[in-house]
């Protein structure tokens, strides 16, 4: 027999419990593979089809996962697509490397299946770098942009050169040896706190990382990781779509922050935004500040004031 005690007991055990699918569950979505140029390519889409497009694109060797807090919310107000890019996650992996090129015709051939000819990209990490790519390229269909731990800019070659180095280490590493505590590893980098670093986020990483396609795939990701794939600082003060870059101010790495308020100086119509509290995924870990900030912008209207984050 249940007491009340008892059921007053499981309620309170469920405030605290997290999990990727608790983010979705309430939210309408399709989870599916589309074609796209022979690349078998897997995306979630939710929200109303006749909304506003938002293109998710995740970090290197990431997924669409990288954006399981945001995507209930978004989709509220866009039609939200996040995708797992060519060479990650559960999209195929062709045997050559992957350039921003290939990245950006990938992007494109994505939207072109779906029959999308205008949206506004988010990007984290790699993604960010594929985002610039894609507007510097194809300017008329990109809305807008919001830059998240950004790539693409070098604002301290030294401070580049040893984050590229442990990147590859790290990710050469699980790619090698896919285990628990390498993928961990890999998360202590890009999430602050311990408690962010949920273990359904390591196992269904971990899950892609143990397959023989990924660890095939792990050196061709590593094409974009080269100062020569960096924008000269005159290619982004060329770029004139609108852009929310994010920075993470309380990141181990200064990097980055340092690389968005860079990207703040030289683009004509960019605009700043700090959060506080995070490191690589302030989507994530300060879902709250990065959607107060990043939904006024892609929306086009004024933003919440800045006690407001």
């Amino acid at each position: 027999m249940t007491t009340d005690i008892d059921n007053e007991h499981h309620a309170d055990a469920g405030v605290g419990f997290r999990s990727v699918w608790k983010y979705l569950f309430r939210t309408p979505h399709k989870l599916d593979w589309i074609d796209v140029a022979g690349i078998k390519t897997r995306y979630l889409e939710a929200g109303s089809p006749s909304a506003p497009v938002v293109i998710l694109l995740h970090g290197a060797a990431g997924s669409l996962e990288n954006f399981l807090a945001n995507i209930a919310e978004y989709a509220r107000h866009f039609r939200v697509l996040a995708i797992d890019m060519v060479g990650a996650g559960w999209t195929d992996k062709p045997d050559y490397p992957y350039t921003p090129n290939v990245y950006v015709k990938h992007l494109r051939g994505f939207m072109d299946a779906l029959g999308i000819e205008r949206a506004a990209l988010v990007g984290n990490a790699l993604g960010s770098t594929v985002a610039v790519y894609f507007a510097k390229r194809w300017p008329e269909r990109v809305r807008r942009l919001v830059l998240v731990g950004i790539g693409a800019i070098i604002s301290d070659q030294a401070s580049f050169d040893r984050f590229m180095a442990g990147v590859k280490s790290r990710r050469g590493n699980t790619a090698e040896a896919p285990t628990w505590e390498n993928v961990h590893h890999v998360f202590k980098n890009l999430l602050l706190r311990e408690e962010d670093r949920l273990d359904e986020l390591i196992a269904l990483r971990l899950e892609i990382y143990q397959t023989r396609e990924m660890r095939q795939a792990m050196p061709h990701l590593f094409a974009t990781a080269a100062a020569d794939t960096c924008l000269s600082h005159d290619e982004w003060r060329a770029i004139e779509t609108p852009m929310l870059v994010v920075a993470a101010v309380d990141a181990p790495n200064p990097m980055f922050a340092n690389n968005a308020r860079l990207v703040g100086e030289l683009c004509p119509n960019a605009r700043v935004v700090e959060i506080p509290g995070c490191a690589m995924w302030p989507q994530y870990e300060q879902a709250a500040a990065f959607h107060a900030a990043s939904i006024p912008f892609l929306l086009d209207v004024a933003a919440a004031p800045p006690g407001d984050l």
